[in-house]
């Protein structure tokens, strides 16, 4: 099926109240907040909220790259958002199933030390977030977070976060992460934030 234009996504007034949740998440890390109902028509398992993060996100100033590879998710995105696809060393906003075993997030760029602002933001989809029970546990600490914060991503691949922790280890270098799941739920996980992590 060829990629739509999303008639029904409001580049101002959807952009503003995804890019409040966005925000609201990134300063609590840990936190799960619930993002605003959209009538999009993404491709097959990219979803209507990582679609909407992702139009909220990217424009023609931007650079993304999707994972795994998938030549339908570029073409909506790039259809709706003008936004050119990368490589994933060189994208500054990575969509990805995490799902998968995802070896090419090793690839994301950290930053330097000059300008470590320019590092890769990571929106990983996951079946499901919740603060307890099976899956992949997080212990968040750190800037934002009143003692320890604790996650759980229901569906992730654990070697994914093994990564996403390795790009991590030398702040101010790293990524900035979106967890975000298929029923609208949110969290994010910041580069300044400590995290300890088990399977549930």
């Amino acid at each position: 099926m060829a990629a739509q234009l999303e008639p029904n996504f409001d580049k101002i007034f959807d952009t503003q109240k995804f890019y409040r949740q966005m925000l609201d998440t990134m300063a609590r890390p840990g936190k799960i907040c619930p993002l605003p109902p959209l009538d999009l028509r993404p491709p097959s398992e990219l979803g209507t909220y990582a679609a909407g993060m992702a139009l909220t996100l990217l424009d023609s100033e931007t650079s993304f790259a999707v994972l795994p590879a998938r030549d339908d998710w570029r073409e909506y995105l790039r259809l709706n958002t003008g936004s050119e696809a990368e490589a994933v060393n060189a994208a500054e906003f990575i969509i990805a199933d995490g799902r998968f075993d995802l070896a090419e997030i090793n690839e994301l760029n950290r930053g330097n030390l000059l300008s470590p602002e320019q590092g890769s933001t990571l929106i990983i989809l996951v079946d499901r977030l919740a603060k307890d029970g099976p899956g992949v546990g997080l212990t968040l600490s750190g800037p934002g977070v009143k003692g320890k914060a604790a996650l759980v991503a229901q569906g992730l691949e654990p070697a994914n976060m093994e990564r996403i922790l390795q790009l991590n280890a030398e702040f101010p270098l790293g990524i900035d992460v979106f967890f975000v799941d298929c029923c609208g739920n949110l969290a994010a996980v910041p580069r300044s934030s400590s995290v300890v992590w088990e399977v549930t």
